[in-house]
């Protein structure tokens, strides 16, 4: 019975999208920001220039005396300011008018509205490279338990629990946990992650995730490829559950719209299935 069934599955319809599943993702380091230096030493005006004036001699220049104060500025050149009061004032009104500026230029962003869950967040998360899919890799996690003893199950078959709970918000569905096969008589397998939809439709996380990594081939390939494999892998799943004649499905197969997910009306065909890209071009 086992023997049968993972020779149906091997069976399926060839992906487009490279034979072996991949793992987890290095994240790439971002792009490094260089550091500018000043190449001219800071000017800054001598305090004491006056007083060395005096010590050595030079003799200031006559005439009454005003309140009237010369500011140097280590950014330019010198300002007049009539007061102290006068000075304090004018720095307020510069500040306020600055501040003023500032407010009045400031951009004003919109914030981005929330792709709807569904077949499209799924496919816009693979192409702009947000979604990453990783599998559990530890193998005290993967143990399985057979008539002979026990071994080790291919990680394919398990995201992780990062991935499939991803996986279920871009997909409108929650993440429940069972057996990736029917249980036969003498084997125990560890349980994995699957994706439970709204219209009931159950599947296994760890196959849709598969996808991740298959963005060259485009969004309308993609939605073609994720339909069928949400529509496959979740008779796959009644039929492990509840028995009944073994799935099977003609090549290219993709099947119809997932309920409750929007299309665009040109990926549908005339039969109310989802048009396979791959197909047309054969």
């Amino acid at each position: 019975m086992r023997i049968a069934t993972h020779t149906a599955e091997a069976l399926l319809p060839i992906r487009t999208a490279p034979a072996i599943r991949p793992g987890s993702t290095a994240a790439t380091s971002g792009p490094t920001k260089s550091i500018a230096h000043p190449t001219t030493p800071i000017v800054s005006t001598n305090p004491f220039s006056s007083l060395f004036q005096k010590l050595s001699g030079s003799t200031a220049a006559s005439g009454p005396a005003t309140n009237t104060v010369s500011l140097a500025s280590i950014f330019g050149g010198a300002s007049s300011v009539t007061t102290v009061a006068g000075a304090a004032a004018n720095s307020l009104a510069t500040a306020t008018a600055t501040t003023g500026a500032s407010a009045t230029s400031a951009p004003t962003t919109t914030p981005a509205t929330p792709q709807t869950p569904g077949i499209q967040a799924f496919v816009s998360a693979i192409m702009n490279g947000s979604f990453k899919a990783t599998y559990v890799t530890d193998p005290s996690q993967l143990k399985e338990t057979t008539p002979v003893g026990t071994d080790t199950m291919p990680s394919f078959y398990y995201a992780s629990n990062a991935t499939a709970n991803q996986l279920a918000s871009l997909l409108g569905g929650t993440v429940v946990q069972r057996t990736p096969f029917g249980q036969d008589a003498g084997w125990s397998e560890p349980l994995a992650n699957f994706i439970q939809l709204p219209n009931g439709q159950t599947f296994n996380a760890a196959d849709i995730a598969y996808y991740a990594n298959c963005g060259s081939e485009g969004a309308s390939q993609l939605t073609a490829d994720i339909t069928g494999a949400i529509n496959e892998g979740s008779a796959w799943t009644n039929y492990y559950a509840y028995g009944g004649q073994m799935p099977t499905f003609p090549t290219g197969y993709v099947g119809p719209p997932i309920t409750g997910m929007a299309y665009s009306a040109s990926s549908i065909g005339a039969d109310g299935n989802i048009i396979n890209p791959a197909m047309q071009n054969s």
